[in-house]
């Protein structure tokens, strides 16, 4: 037999458990880092009663998102000219310090938005949808947030929040623009 095939049978493992796998050479981690990803997934729907174009107008252009995002101070735009469009990036600046680097990903006027922002180790999305329907306009939001390892429970916590949010934030978007869109 070859060198090193005639091993001592495994050390029972303490608590009589069965024999403890080998401790791993120093630098050598598990295939995944140990880092578990956790997505969770929110939704909301809103009918708001304005059309779809004004709906969809003043929620995808990142400059309105303050007065309608309740945890948003700020927004810092790349091209604060620009009109909305994809690939515009942007820097969001919350209440809690949080300031995710966000972009839009999707845009067919009048019926899709779509944004993506990036903070630390999370990742999350948010695609509202425009319907038209008699009163005015359904917004279906659905959303996600990705995170592993340590920032897997900021994602846990944010998620469980995020839907009753949408929902609330989409409603006080439909207030500004009873007030300001006469």
């Amino acid at each position: 037999m070859g060198q090193g095939v005639r091993r001592r049978p495994a050390a029972a493992a303490r608590g009589g458990r069965g024999a403890d796998p080998p401790a791993l050479r120093r630098g050598l981690r598990a295939a995944d880092r140990g880092a578990v990803l956790t997505t969770v997934e929110f939704s909301g729907r809103v009918d708001l009663l304005h059309p779809p174009e004004a709906v969809f107008r003043y929620l995808a252009d990142p400059r309105n998102r303050p007065e309608w995002q309740s945890s948003l101070m700020s927004v810092t735009l790349e091209d604060r000219d620009a009109e909305p469009h994809v690939g515009q990036a942007w820097r969001d600046n919350t209440m809690a310090g949080v300031r995710p680097r966000m972009r839009t990903t999707e845009l067919t006027p009048f019926r899709l938005w779509t944004e993506e922002g990036t903070w630390g180790g999370i990742t999350a999305t948010l695609r509202l949808r425009f319907t038209a329907i008699t009163s005015g306009t359904r917004i279906d939001a659905t959303g996600s947030l990705t995170g592993s390892g340590a920032w897997s429970v900021p994602v846990r916590v944010a998620g469980r929040l995020a839907g009753p949010a949408i929902r609330h934030d989409l409603a006080r978007a439909g207030d500004v623009l009873a007030r300001t869109h006469r």
